[in-house]
């Protein structure tokens, strides 16, 4: 049992290594899912040629936080593979019940590695310690962008029959959505970094935008007929009663301030 144990100790360790890798990266102006791919990219020692990877190498920070997940997912397979050999090798091993075992162990592991509390959690405790690398140049990301409250970054691809393909931005009134579009790549490989209201969007092309995750989620499944319009006026509705919500909850705050004041 001890030698299962070690194993699963392994593997948290191994958690730990990419969630603080994705971490230091975010604080390098990265947002958290790309951060969170370029982190277990590198720690599982696999090489991926994207936009995202050039923009790590072409930053000097960024490559050192690379470097050290590499060596630290090398570190881990050895790890790994020792701990494994010594657990299902032993004289008196039962592989079939140690695997039992192990895979119990993992998924309790991973279970508890999902559950939000212990995230945030390891988040601050790792956060802490990541405070002392001056080399980081800390941009708190979620906290300006609200991230945590239901809120997201996400690149949308526009495909073909996608109520998006051949409309200008200004046809598609994303904003009244709650969208912003923050940038356009398109199918060849050029990038429109603040794309006007007269950009047009086409097969192949990918945007960077910012807004509510469920509705974001949504959009991408929206086809190009009567329904993706419908769909399109329920999201303005959704946007509508959502800012009431908020400008209600602002006014509350406002006349609770007042009144403490008072």
């Amino acid at each position: 049992m001890a030698e299962i144990l070690s194993l699963v100790s392994v593997f948290f360790l191994a958690l730990l290594c990419v969630r603080a890798g994705t971490l230091a990266l975010q604080r390098t102006g990265l947002s958290r899912d790309a951060a969170a791919f370029q982190a277990q990219s590198a720690f599982m020692g696999v090489g991926f040629t994207t936009a995202e990877s050039e923009s790590v190498v072409a930053h000097p920070v960024r490559r050192r936080i690379i470097r050290g997940l590499m060596w630290g997912g090398f570190i881990g397979i050895t790890a790994t593979v020792s701990a494994a050999v010594v657990a299902f090798a032993a004289a008196d091993a039962r592989p079939g019940e140690r695997a039992a075992w192990l895979i119990a162990f993992l998924l309790v592991l991973l279970f508890g590695w999902r559950l939000r509390p212990l995230s945030r959690l390891v988040d601050r405790m790792l956060g802490a310690a990541l405070q002392n690398i001056r080399e980081l140049r800390v941009l708190d990301f979620e906290e300006l962008l609200q991230l945590d409250r239901g809120y997201a970054v996400a690149t949308l691809p526009v495909e073909v029959g996608h109520w998006m393909t051949d409309r200008s931005l200004r046809e598609l009134r994303l904003a009244d959505e709650g969208v912003l579009v923050l940038s356009i790549t398109r199918a060849s490989g050029a990038r429109i970094g603040t794309p006007d209201a007269e950009s047009a969007l086409h097969a192949g092309d990918h945007i960077l935008c910012y807004g509510r995750q469920d509705s974001l989620e949504r959009r991408m499944q929206r086809p190009a007929d009567a329904l993706g319009e419908r769909e399109r006026r329920l999201a303005v509705e959704e946007q509508l009663a959502k800012e009431f919500e908020e400008k209600v909850a602002e006014e509350r705050t406002v006349h609770d301030q007042q009144h403490d004041d008072g």
